[in-house]
């Protein structure tokens, strides 16, 4: 039988039990699946471009991956292992926020939205004031860097961290906060042409900056001397770890693998920068070539 998990209310659950605890939160599930149905809804009909399917395929890709990390019993070990904890945090940080930026998905939701859902939605960005002018800091590279690196290193510390295990508002604060920081910042350096997104080299230079201040927050925790979060003093031991291995496993999880994934970042954008720039020079060749024969010839 399945057991709600709905952030970590009780005790968290045992090895023997971990695969019963599935988040089936009405809400969550709700959310996701409405979510799935605006998106198919609101694609446009017709033959799709090859860009179409392609976001498609990412958008489905980040539905899977945000189940993983809330609904699956992934959520529910995060209330006992901090490690755990680092794997959710990662898989939205790294694998939904970047595929839901290659996918950019508002416009179709919002096309397959109800008409009364639209109309709210543009009665709520009137009264808020939300214009484009208003909204451009958030497409700012600098200021989506500090953001996306004030909310991880603001709820790793070890009072916001230990708030959020005790309260499901606040833990769900600290998800909302990593997610939408997260796709604002993979916004401006994978996203759409045009829609803010920076060239490839800035984009180089903003991914290696956010590894290298990752990479300093996972050795602080992989080495150090004493646990930080006392909300895993007592749940590390059915699993076969004390909290500071555990904690030392999380650093190590925040180090490697995250680790990996902002590096083949960089290198494809790097490609892509070094690529284009072939490129405009053998065009920039050609066309000086062809000037000069009009140049030379009689």
């Amino acid at each position: 039988m399945l057991t709600p998990v709905l952030a970590h209310p009780g005790q968290p659950p045992a090895p023997h039990d971990l695969w019963s605890a599935w988040n089936l939160d009405p809400v969550l599930l709700l959310g996701l699946l409405l979510a799935a149905w605006a998106y198919r809804r609101g694609q446009t009909g017709g033959p799709r471009r090859q860009v179409d399917r392609w976001r498609a395929r990412c958008f489905t890709m980040a539905l899977v991956a945000l189940g993983l990390a809330l609904v699956s019993p992934l959520d529910a070990a995060s209330g006992a292992l901090a490690s755990a904890h680092m794997v959710q945090h990662l898989l939205l940080l790294l694998v939904a926020a970047p595929l839901l930026a290659l996918s950019a998905p508002s416009s179709a939701i919002l096309r397959g939205s109800p008409l009364a859902v639209r109309r709210a939605a543009g009665r709520w960005r009137r009264r808020l004031g939300l214009t484009h002018r208003n909204l451009r800091v958030l497409g700012h590279p600098t200021a989506v860097w500090l953001l996306q690196v004030g909310a991880l290193w603001f709820w790793h510390a070890a009072v916001p961290y230990d708030a959020a295990l005790a309260s499901e508002p606040l833990h769900l604060l600290e998800h909302a906060s990593f997610l939408v920081t997260a796709v604002l910042f993979w916004h401006v350096v994978v996203g759409s042409r045009g829609a803010g997104r920076v060239s490839n080299g800035l984009g180089v230079l903003l991914v290696f900056g956010m590894a290298m201040q990752s990479v300093f927050l996972s050795v602080l925790l992989t080495f150090a001397r004493t646990p930080w979060y006392a909300g895993y003093a007592n749940t590390t031991a059915p699993w076969g770890l004390d909290p500071l291995a555990d904690q030392q496993l999380a650093g190590a999880i925040m180090w490697i693998p995250a680790g990996g994934i902002y590096l083949a970042a960089a290198l494809a954008l790097l490609a892509s920068w070094l690529r284009a720039a072939e490129d405009g020079t053998i065009h920039r060749g050609g066309t000086d070539l062809r000037e000069r024969d009009e140049v030379d010839s009689p």
